[in-house]
């Protein structure tokens, strides 16, 4: 029997990033905190974890910013999409589920930075939940 390999394929509105990411994905969890809202322009935002090795850009590059000391956020230079984050001292890049062609195919297991969402928003209480980041 044969044993197949998970492969995510995604990209920015436009069309001018694409990326592919090989294997199974480290993490999936949902940001709230303020710097994902004002960087996406979104409520918050669903992310799934990659080792960076096994992340690639196909087409196109992805511009960053450093929006805090040490972090960086990707970006498609033309239309703008949020697709990317790391950070000094990770071990993983973060990929924005909603840049995936199939963005069903993976499932946020969590909320993070709780104690930042907006109060309006109604999320998942069986997820494990935190009020910041998880150790």
């Amino acid at each position: 029997m044969a044993v197949t390999t998970a492969v995510h394929e995604g990209g920015c509105r436009c069309g001018s990033v694409r990326y592919e990411m090989v294997g199974h994905h480290t993490y999936s969890g949902i940001c709230h905190c303020d710097d994902c809202r004002r960087a996406t322009g979104g409520a918050y935002v669903p992310w799934f974890g990659s080792d960076p090795k096994n992340f690639s850009v196909t087409e196109g590059t992805i511009s960053e910013y450093e929006s805090s000391p040490g972090i960086w956020r990707g970006f498609c230079g033309t239309c703008g999409s949020p697709l990317t984050f790391r950070g000094e001292g990770w071990n993983d890049v973060a990929i924005t589920i909603a840049s995936l062609d199939d963005p069903n195919s993976i499932t946020p297991e969590s909320n993070v930075y709780l104690k930042e969402r907006l109060r309006w928003v109604r999320f998942n209480e069986d997820m494990r939940n935190y009020d910041g980041f998880p150790d």
